[in-house]
């Protein structure tokens, strides 16, 4: 497999003024709803371009580079840390996605979403801002932003935006996905937004979420498919390649 771990081969896209981390909770079984895993985000905010990625990951890959002429099992990133690393463009409208899947990097862009925002008068503080309410449908799920015009950059976690101030922390009704800001830098010093020059499989939001939901559906035949032999452990006893099998899958966007 194509090793994707090195963080010294890069491009600078833009210097970020704003360095914004959210700690992130999902749930990625829905028959275990208290089994929530935790990721940490980092947005670095440039005049053009948003970088969003998971710090978690990132401090992987960091290890995995300094380790990389050693002889030694590289470390895997810890079970929260999210493969999605996404470039927003504010002049061109367009955010690119990159995503890891076990030794590819599939690459697709489109359009900002739309979203129609309902803004509402409830108040509270986060990270010493005052927030207000707004109510969104995004792909599948309902939201509840909260949103401070004491930044007032339309942006936030993941690809919400749209609102007239950064999102602080954001929501879905079933609380599968929440992202609650933690830290807040204005920066002073430049600090380069880059873009890692990975090999890209290109392709579509569409197609990508097609080929996910096939290999979570079947585990084993996705796994066989690369000559990899499969194996699980049920009832306490180790299956191999057991048949039709499938694992939790509970995406973000359910559409």
């Amino acid at each position: 497999m194509q090793r994707l771990y090195y963080i010294d081969d890069f491009t600078t896209l833009d210097s970020a003024r704003y360095e914004i981390t959210y700690e992130v909770e999902k749930i990625s079984d829905t028959s275990k709803s208290n089994d929530k895993l935790i990721d940490i985000h980092k947005h670095l905010i440039g005049n053009e371009i948003t970088k969003a990625y998971s710090y978690l990951l990132y401090q992987n890959d960091s290890i995995c580079t300094i380790l990389e002429n050693q002889i030694v099992n590289f470390p895997s990133p810890p079970p929260g840390a999210g493969t999605d690393e996404l470039l927003k463009n504010r002049l061109t409208g367009k955010i690119q996605v990159k995503k890891r899947v076990d030794g590819t990097v599939f690459c697709y862009e489109e359009n900002k979403p739309s979203l129609n925002w309902t803004i509402h008068n409830n108040r509270k503080v986060i990270a010493n801002y005052s927030c207000q309410n707004a109510t969104a449908e995004f792909r599948g799920r309902k939201y509840e932003a909260w949103f401070t015009i004491e930044i007032p950059i339309s942006d936030g976690p993941y690809k919400f935006g749209g609102l007239p101030g950064l999102i602080l922390e954001i929501q879905d009704s079933e609380r599968h996905y929440t992202f609650k800001c933690i830290g807040i830098k204005k920066l002073t010093s430049v600090l380069p937004i880059k873009s890692q020059n990975f090999l890209y499989t290109q392709t579509t939001r569409e197609k990508l979420q097609n080929f996910l939901i096939k290999k979570y559906n079947n585990i084993t035949q996705y796994y066989n498919s690369m000559g990899v032999t499969y194996a699980v452990k049920i009832d306490g006893k180790i299956i191999f390649n057991p048949k039709d099998h499938s694992l939790p899958y509970n995406p973000i966007e359910l559409e």
